[in-house]
């Protein structure tokens, strides 16, 4: 069984967990995915109902404010009364009895698993083992109790095994909880991408950038970006920037682009289906996010011979190397320096982008999903799936 307690109907997050549900039901297993009730489901969910996979939808938390408000009500009373840990929305998992869990989280430590959820519960006391995927963690903003703080140590000693896909979001996690977690791997999202050869570099005289990220801002960063490049600094400097993707932030992007008089230089480009089109016609990427795990549109850039500039967030900087250009912090004066630099190497970025699709071949972990697959279904022990920490970082080395 799997299980997302990302809120979002959609993002880069789900895509692991999704080519898990596939590569199960073509092993032949009985799959069932556990999602928020979402009005619309995504395409891809839609493909593996076709495919023979069960689907289970849950109210959203009472934190969710894109609902009704009798649901939101009705979630909170759940809330205080301990009904939302009982199996009163989890019926359906009941009877489909699973075998194994896997849980995969849009952040590591959420509001919507503990140790005293009753699936949590339920596979301790069956002895039904279940994984914990983490694809995101805050590195600032996370104000955490004692109370939380006790019940996710104990959450990740119950779990079967922990996994990211950063290794800076596991060494936060340790300090957030301050303690060790044990059985913890670090895996890698899937590129959906042809990995044979890497796309043209598409020659201009101006710098043709793209940001490709979900337009939530007080995540992803655009609008630190705008504003970095509202600077009189870049007055002379000729440049391009789109804005690729979707999300609640799509009109204020606009108004902000109008705030700047950015016009000339910035457009809001909405989301594309193959992400390779974008490079095809774009030869830079800035991922100015305030908070990361492994950015997969980063992954997949880097995959198609970009280069880019990204923040000290998740494992973005670790993944550059010295093949692209990282702000020491994410604020409006490190973007611009780091911009002014990168600017000043734009005759280069052709060759820095070979190097990033090198680094993309030689650490890029293949057929995670897979090797879940296996583990969820008992021919894989834990050990032989992605790598160890230390391990990983020895990759970069």
């Amino acid at each position: 069984m799997i299980i997302t307690t990302n809120i979002v109907r959609w993002g880069g997050s789900e895509e692991l967990w999704a080519d898990v549900a596939n590569e199960l039901l073509e092993q032949g297993q009985e799959v069932m995915i556990s999602v928020f009730m979402h009005a619309d489901l995504h395409p891809k969910i839609l493909k593996l109902l076709e495919k023979g996979a069960q689907l289970h939808k849950r109210p959203f938390p009472s934190y969710f404010k894109e609902q009704r408000f009798t649901g939101r009500a009705l979630a909170e009373l759940k809330r205080r009364t301990g009904l939302d840990n009982t199996g009163v929305d989890w019926l359906k998992v009941l009877k489909f009895k699973p075998q194994s869990v896997l849980i995969s989280s849009g952040e590591t430590f959420d509001y919507a698993i503990s140790d005293q959820s009753f699936l949590v519960k339920y596979c301790v006391d069956k002895g039904i083992p279940f994984y914990l995927i983490s694809q995101f963690n805050w590195e600032h903003d996370m104000d955490i109790s004692e109370s939380f703080r006790t019940s996710r140590r104990k959450l990740v000693n119950l779990s079967s095994g922990n996994f990211f896909v950063s290794v800076r979001n596991f060494t936060t996690a340790r300090r957030q909880i301050a303690a060790q977690i044990p059985n913890a791997r670090i895996i890698s999202n899937p590129i959906h991408i042809n990995l044979d050869k890497g796309l043209p570099y598409p020659k201009s005289d101006i710098p043709k950038i793209a940001v490709v990220a979900r337009y939530q801002s007080f995540i992803k960063g655009q609008d630190l970006l705008l504003e970095a490049l509202s600077s009189s600094v870049f007055s002379d400097q000729p440049f391009e920037v789109s804005l690729f993707g979707s999300g609640n932030d799509e009109n204020y992007f606009k108004e902000l682009i109008k705030f700047y008089n950015l016009e000339a230089n910035v457009s809001v480009a909405g989301s594309v289906e193959d992400v390779s089109n974008v490079w095809r016609t774009h030869q830079f990427f800035v991922l100015p996010s305030r908070a990361e795990g492994t950015s997969l549109a980063m992954l997949e850039a880097m995959a198609c011979g970009r280069t880019g500039l990204v923040t000290q967030a998740g494992d973005s900087a670790l993944w550059m190397m010295k093949n692209g250009f990282f702000a020491e912090n994410n604020t409006k004066e490190a973007l611009q320096k780091t911009l002014l630099k990168a600017f000043s190497a734009f005759s280069a970025w052709e060759k820095m982008g070979m190097g990033c699709r090198e680094v993309i071949l030689k650490n890029h972990l293949p057929n995670q999903a897979k090797q879940l697959a296996d583990l969820l279904v008992g021919t894989l022990a834990i050990k032989s799936v992605g790598y160890d920490p230390k391990e990983f970082l020895e990759l970069f080395e």
